[in-house]
């Protein structure tokens, strides 16, 4: 996918979330804004980009500042700053209605319930926002409960799908696709690999990203295609926002989703998990972060939590018929740099940073690769430094070899050099 469709795709993936009127000015000159997406794609590194998209003049640039600040957001989340992310992310979405209360609802464990929901399904889909690496752990921790009830495949939104291969070498790489270069996602495509399921792309052609019609139909197209070739697959599917809709109550853009046309055309049975609608996407939805406050608090919710009505046995959805649930995620903490959700459930634990070894070079990157892994593969984990007070800073690892890199605000080399990673109990 590349720059531009990618950028519509985020536009397009959000428009029905009766979007907060952008935080951003949104007078678009569209000779400024050709430039503008020009000198983008001239930089060829993730880092490049993201110190061109976060310049204070593009940001403050009235014709192309709304653009500018969705890269800004998923580059800084591939950039391993995730708050970074909801900082520059220009759109606020507002809270849900008609929420559950304790009198009538029961909270519940999100990823026990989902294995418990899955024999009865043929394919399991889980939404993300983009720029949210949190919204990717719950499908980390699906992925060897679902294989255990004989779920064999994943299929990815974010995976390139031009007919080859994305994981050629047997690991993530800067061709896999664009999403696919932020960690945590890496991390889900290592584990998925790791216990053997098959990758599954299904994208549409770059041509048709933003035509929400066309890209929702070759979408589902794509995946009635293989579904057909493999009678008995069963797979969880990981996607953007309201593609995973599974009927016109959510449409994208005027246009069916690629769920409600896969159902349609295959009659196929869909479990549709919400992320979205309860997870706030910048510091300006202060609305969806009230509400998932309050929530947390009154079910005492510290994990993934599904809402079981007492009476029916049905789980909450903002949207009923469109989802089957919609999962609160716990509160993440926006005072620190990296939040410790980034352990992925304990299997990562901090190693810090020390911004000193960049000199006066910042913004200065940090990346950790997996030993034996090449610069082109997707590092297990990567910080930008951008002043030196960022020192400890953490990494998160988990036990093993290492290669670490130190990168300079020119995407020059400054430090190389082998560490191990101990397990907890050895590192004192």
């Amino acid at each position: 996918m590349n720059t531009v469709s990618r950028m519509l795709s985020i536009a397009l993936g959000i428009c029905c979330l009766a979007l907060v009127p952008p935080v951003m000015a949104q007078r678009t000159d569209q000779a400024a804004l050709a430039n503008f997406m020009q000198k983008y794609q001239s930089y060829k590194s993730s880092f490049a980009r993201f110190r061109f998209t976060i310049n204070p003049h593009q940001l403050a640039d009235p014709n192309v500042n709304f653009w500018a600040g969705q890269l800004a957001a998923t580059d800084a989340s591939i950039m391993g700053r995730p708050n970074d992310a909801l900082f520059y992310f220009p759109i606020a979405s507002p809270p849900p209605k008609n929420l559950p209360d304790t009198a009538n609802y029961n909270g519940e464990n999100a990823r026990q319930w989902i294995v418990a929901q899955a024999p009865r399904y043929r394919i399991v889909m889980i939404n993300e926002a983009h720029h949210v690496p949190q919204t990717r752990l719950l499908t980390i921790s699906l992925l060897k409960p679902l294989w255990d009830a004989g779920y064999r495949y994943l299929a990815l939104e974010a995976l390139n799908n031009n007919g080859s291969n994305p994981v050629p070498s047997g690991f993530p790489d800067l061709n896999t696709g664009e999403y696919t270069k932020e960690p945590v996602m890496a991390e889900l495509i290592r584990e998925a690999l790791k216990i053997g399921y098959t990758l599954v792309p299904y994208e549409a052609d770059d041509r048709y990203l933003s035509k929400a019609d066309i890209r929702e139909s070759t979408q589902a197209h794509n995946l009635q295609k293989f579904l057909t070739t493999h009678p008995d697959a069963r797979v969880l599917l990981h996607a953007g926002y309201s593609h995973t809709a599974k009927s016109d109550v959510v449409r994208i853009s005027g246009a069916s989703t690629m769920a409600t046309n896969l159902i349609d055309e295959t009659k196929v049975r869909v479990l549709s998990i919400d992320q979205v609608a309860l997870t706030p996407l910048s510091f300006s939805s202060t609305g969806v972060a009230e509400v998932q406050a309050q929530l947390a608090k009154a079910f005492k919710a510290i994990e993934p939590t599904v809402f079981i009505n007492k009476a029916s046995g049905n789980a909450w959805s903002e949207h009923p018929g469109a989802y089957d649930a919609s999962i609160l995620l716990p509160v993440s903490p926006t005072q620190v740099i990296r939040p410790d959700w980034l352990s992925l459930d304990g299997q990562r634990q901090k190693v810090a940073t020390d911004a000193n070894l960049c000199g006066f070079h910042f913004p200065c990157m940090v990346e950790a690769f997996y030993a034996g892994d090449p610069d082109q593969a997707i590092p297990a984990d990567q910080v930008a430094l951008m002043v030196q007070a960022d020192t400890n800073t953490p990494l998160f690892l988990r036990e093993g070899y290492y290669r670490l890199l130190y990168i300079t605000e020119e995407d020059q080399k400054i430090i190389e050099r082998q560490f191990i990673v101990k397990p907890p109990s050895k590192n004192h």
